[in-house]
């Protein structure tokens, strides 16, 4: 693999392992709303985008629905959020691998900073990084393009061929892409090798020890 300066990771799926608190609580904004889950298939496709493109494209529910399940989503998940969560095995050596060669991390997730900064710091890797581009409560459907620009004007605009995008889902992927810069797909995430290569990605990872 060629060697960067600039890693941008994605959160759910490819630094933490956050789905048991994802999905229970998605089960429980939708048992608020009537419906009860028990295909996690479906619950899968949360993990990486975000959740008002989920509730929609999964569930059909109307803009209005979709951020009444996000509030119930969110009503559990603050309460949930760390303990329900588990670091990668190999996160932590890679991310500090990266920093003691001098590399900038950063963190571009369509997940509420809020969540990425107490998981971060719940799991001791926040520390690893630089910079991280996620939402606000606010504003909760931005593209992964925008999260990927919001870290490379952080750095300065520099060179895209010095610039890679780690991430678990086709979402990632066309983030990287959109902007034009290289990406790794973590198919030891939520993704299947066969979605991150159809999404274009250019390298693909079957550990965290693989950037390296």
């Amino acid at each position: 693999m060629k060697d960067y300066d600039f890693y941008l990771f994605d959160f759910d799926g490819t630094l933490c392992d956050t789905t048991e608190g994802i999905f229970n609580s998605i089960i429980y904004s939708l048992k608020c709303f009537g419906i009860e889950e028990t295909d996690f298939k479906k619950l899968e496709y949360f993990v990486g985008p975000p959740l008002f493109e989920s509730y929609k494209t999964v569930y059909g529910v109307s803009d209005e629905d979709a951020k009444w399940l996000i509030e119930k989503y969110r009503e559990r998940y603050r309460e949930k959020a760390a303990e329900e969560s588990a670091v990668y095995d190999g996160i932590k050596d890679m991310l500090s691998t990266l920093k003691n060669r001098g590399k900038r991390v950063a963190v571009a997730s369509s997940k509420p900073q809020k969540f990425v900064d107490e998981i971060s710091r719940y799991h001791d890797i926040y520390k690893y990084y630089d910079f991280v581009s996620a939402e606000d409560f606010k504003n909760n459907h931005s593209s992964k393009q925008e999260l990927i620009n919001r870290c490379l004007d952080f750095f300065g605009s520099p060179d895209n061929s010095r610039v890679i995008m780690i991430g678990d889902r086709f979402y990632d992927i066309d983030g990287a892409n959109a902007v034009g810069i290289d990406s790794a797909g973590a198919v030891y995430g939520f993704g299947t090798e066969e979605e991150l290569k159809q999404a274009g990605a250019t390298y693909i990872l079957t550990t965290p020890y693989d950037l390296l």
